[in-house]
């Protein structure tokens, strides 16, 4: 039994600790798109896009790191990194807005972008 534990643990801790890193790069990308936001004026349009770019980014960037711990399957520990990036995001949502996805980017969109983000990033490490 110990060692199903401690299978696990070797799983799932690397994936949360890059969840971290994702959301660190997410919150400095979305801090540079305001100041943008602040001096330029881009429309609705042009924001929802940057933040599909933002999120692409730090899944691609968690992805590679993912990937470069896991060594075997990268892509796949990519995909993974993305879809729970992606869970993260919703339940966070959920609990601040009291919807389970808000914004008008649909969330197939988002969810693309987290997961298509993690997968390159996992192939590219």
């Amino acid at each position: 039994m110990e060692g199903k534990k401690d299978s696990i643990k070797e799983k799932i801790i690397p994936v949360l600790k890059t969840i971290v890193a994702a959301a660190i790069v997410t919150v400095l990308l979305l801090m540079i798109l305001a100041l943008l936001l602040l001096k330029v004026g881009f429309s609705d349009k042009t924001v929802l896009i940057g933040i599909g770019i933002i999120y692409f980014i730090a899944n691609m960037a968690g992805g590679f790191i993912l990937g470069r711990v896991k060594e075997k399957k990268r892509f796949i520990w990519g995909m993974a990194e993305g879809f729970t990036y992606f869970l993260v995001l919703s339940v966070v949502s959920f609990l601040v807005t009291g919807h389970v996805y808000q914004g008008e980017m649909p969330v197939l969109a988002g969810l693309l972008c987290c997961v298509g983000g993690g997968f390159l990033g996992g192939i590219i490490s």
